[in-house]
């Protein structure tokens, strides 16, 4: 089963992401960016940035009720895929690419659950996805009074 560990300051957990198309297909510029995992959101969102980075196309529009009120949003479909970093001296799986100079190999465990979630502007926020429960729901999160918190799935 796998699990991510992380830090968190008490109000925020975040943890590293990376956004597929609803294919699974690993697009060859795919970047890990930073999610905050929200237990208060019902749906998974992305940044309007990062759907236009990744030239995401929207598939209709979705009512999200936020700290705002009621407001329609561009919805997109996509895949949620966390990545591990391999330990130091890990021998890597047959057919994995090796890392590049300077970096850990990396493997990408994707959640299978197509997601349909929103677009939402993100302004100065330090992440580019909000988890939300349709995500969070799939594993089981645990908050540390120690400041230290693990989502396996």
């Amino acid at each position: 089963m796998p699990c991510i560990w992380g830090q968190h300051n008490g109000s925020q957990l975040f943890c590293q992401v990376v956004i597929l198309p609803p294919n699974g297909a690993v697009p060859p510029n795919s970047v890990a960016v930073q999610a905050l995992i929200d237990t208060g959101a019902t749906t998974t969102g992305i940044t309007t940035a990062l759907a236009a980075q990744l030239q995401m196309q929207p598939v209709g529009i979705i009512q999200i009720h936020g700290v705002g009120g009621l407001q329609n949003h561009n919805s997109h479909l996509f895949l949620i895929g966390f990545p591990f970093a391999f330990p130091p001296g890990t021998p890597l799986p047959p057919g994995h690419p090796p890392a590049a100079p300077g970096h850990m190999p990396v493997q990408l465990h994707v959640q299978q659950k197509v997601i349909q979630g929103c677009a939402f502007n993100g302004g100065n926020a330090p992440f580019q996805v909000l988890l939300g429960m349709d995500v969070i729901s799939m594993g089981s999160l645990v908050v540390q009074g120690n400041g230290s918190f693990s989502f396996s799935f």
